[in-house]
């Protein structure tokens, strides 16, 4: 896992969540303490279907928490959700 880059570390928990589902609790944990990135990529996972099963409601409640946090993919991709 590459600790200098977060992102490629949230990737990563969702590549491995059939061998470690715990990842999912701990990324909506650090989504639900202000992680705007992490809003965002549970965000376009659950609305792609990648990792997560695709989920249009849980897409927009993180897309929209991305969105007020000031994510700026987040403000892009809800044009499209």
């Amino acid at each position: 896992m590459n600790k200098d880059n977060p992102t490629e570390q949230y990737r990563t928990m969702l590549e491995n969540l059939a061998q470690q589902p715990e990842n999912l609790q701990q990324l909506e944990a650090l989504a639900e303490n202000g992680n705007a990135e992490v809003m965002y990529i549970l965000g376009w996972c659950y609305f792609k279907g990648e990792y997560l099963p695709k989920d249009l409601d849980k897409n927009q409640y993180w897309l929209e928490k991305a969105k007020v946090a000031g994510h700026e993919k987040a403000i892009e991709l809800s044009v499209y959700c």
